[in-house]
């Protein structure tokens, strides 16, 4: 006849810990459908106080996973779920939230399997641990359905206080309530206008609170700029009065300010010249070199002019752009020389 083969029992540290669950884990289960039936038969190491100063720990396996009458914040959620643990003989429920994250050390695997075999329980098997550790690995690779993810929502939605939509959870509070009245149900409908008017004393609280916060500011922005005007004030006085007690330091550079030579005479502008009739032109210098020749020759008693109208021809010359104007004009030698 064949034999079958004899389970195995664990034991060390190492085999017992493939189905450890941490706080994590947990945590991020609690909401989950699996969650019962994933964590029923693992083990966790579990706080169970203090002692001298120092916390306490032990190796406990899940037997059940039930509610407790306090809803408490675990991790980045609530939840009002607890764990019946079982070390040896003794049974007792504890929250999610004393579940330690950290690994079972010798100490408490030792004191685990002595109190296994003093009240005669028998320790898990190789099988066991592979049993549970498949379905640990199921929950990590679990497609959620729709009708999960509403459970889902629906049982976090109940451990939340404020709503995270106030206009969304009234809209839906107030179509729950029609509903009930046209359903005839007056203890639904009560109940549901209680919870309509709490949530609207939530939103006015949270309102109050959101306005005073907001005045606070205001106040403590506008305390802010007065000072700062005091603050600038005193320090522009403090330089002014450095400023003029200040004594001469040859090592120090002085102001000064650049004079922009091309800037216009304060006579001329006062007596209203434009700027542009205080530069010569061109026009203007050959002009005046044609009257300076003029001058010249006639001083000498050596030169007349050959065109007849000669002043009209110079004036027309002198209104001329040429420049080689100043050179352009005709000399009458006549020379008396004595015969002999």
């Amino acid at each position: 006849r064949p034999r079958h083969k004899k389970s195995k029992f664990i034991t060390t540290k190492e085999e017992l810990s493939r189905i450890r669950l941490s706080r994590h884990k947990i945590e991020r289960w609690c909401h989950m459908p699996y969650f019962k039936k994933v964590v029923v038969g693992c083990y966790v190491r579990i706080g169970i106080g203090n002692h001298e100063g120092r916390p306490v720990y032990r190796v406990a396996e899940v037997v059940d996973v039930v509610e407790t009458a306090k809803i408490y914040q675990l991790g980045t959620t609530k939840t009002n779920k607890g764990l019946k643990l079982r070390h040896g003989g003794a049974e007792r429920v504890y929250r999610l939230e004393f579940v330690s994250n950290q690994d079972f050390t010798d100490t408490e695997f030792t004191k685990w399997k002595d109190a296994m075999e003093l009240g005669n329980h028998q320790l898990p098997t190789l099988d066991d641990i592979q049993r549970k550790e498949d379905d640990i690995k199921q929950a990590h690779d679990y497609k959620m359905k729709d009708k999960d993810i509403e459970e889902i929502v629906a049982e976090k939605q109940k451990f939340r206080k404020n709503p995270h939509n106030y206009a969304v959870r009234k809209t839906s509070i107030m179509k729950a309530k029609e509903q009930a009245d046209l359903d005839g149900d007056q203890e639904k409908s009560v109940k549901l206008a209680q919870e309509l008017e709490d949530l609207e004393e939530r939103a006015q609280e949270l309102d109050r609170r959101r306005t005073s916060n907001i005045n606070s500011i205001s106040y403590i922005n506008q305390r802010n700029r007065d000072r700062n005007l005091v603050e600038a004030e005193s320090a522009l006085k403090a330089e002014v009065a450095e400023m003029r007690n200040a004594t001469a330091d040859p090592f120090t550079r002085r102001q000064c300010r650049p004079t922009i030579v091309t800037r216009e005479s304060t006579t001329a502008a006062a007596a209203g010249i434009p700027g542009s009739l205080l530069v010569p032109t061109a026009k203007s210098m050959n002009a005046d070199a044609v009257l300076v020749s003029e001058l010249k020759l006639k001083s000498r008693g050596s030169t007349s002019l050959y065109r007849s109208g000669g002043r009209a021809d110079i004036t027309e010359r002198r209104t001329s752009d040429d420049l080689f104007a100043v050179h352009d004009f005709d000399i009458k030698i006549d020379l008396d020389v004595p015969s002999g």
